[in-house]
């Protein structure tokens, strides 16, 4: 099991016993998702490393972030900040993007 997917479960249980509903739909849901990819990529005892974990919170990220997108523009504010709560959740899983002075001292590099 990769680490990811420990903290993921850890996380999960650690949800329900908070009974933190949104971080538990989160984790769960996210668990699905790697589960799903992990079948498509190697059959039914196929596992994902970090890197490819990582890649499915992005497209469940880009997915909740079209969702957001189409309440915001239907005028459904209540719906909206369900699915920016959600996004919070969400983005604990992801690394740490560069500050701009990161990213320019690594170009003048």
């Amino acid at each position: 099991m990769s680490t990811f997917s420990a903290r993921l479960t850890e996380d999960m249980k650690n949800a329900m016993k908070a009974k933190d509903t949104v971080a538990l739909n989160v984790t769960r849901n996210l668990k699905s998702a790697i589960k799903y990819a992990a079948i498509e990529k190697g059959g039914a005892d196929g596992e994902l490393d970090d890197t490819e974990a990582i890649a499915v919170v992005r497209k469940e990220m880009k997915k909740l972030q079209d969702s957001l997108a189409g309440f915001e523009q239907a005028g459904r504010s209540d719906s909206a900040d369900a699915i920016k709560t959600e996004i919070a959740a969400l983005e604990k899983y992801l690394p740490a993007g560069m500050s701009a002075d990161e990213l320019t001292a690594l170009v003048e590099a």
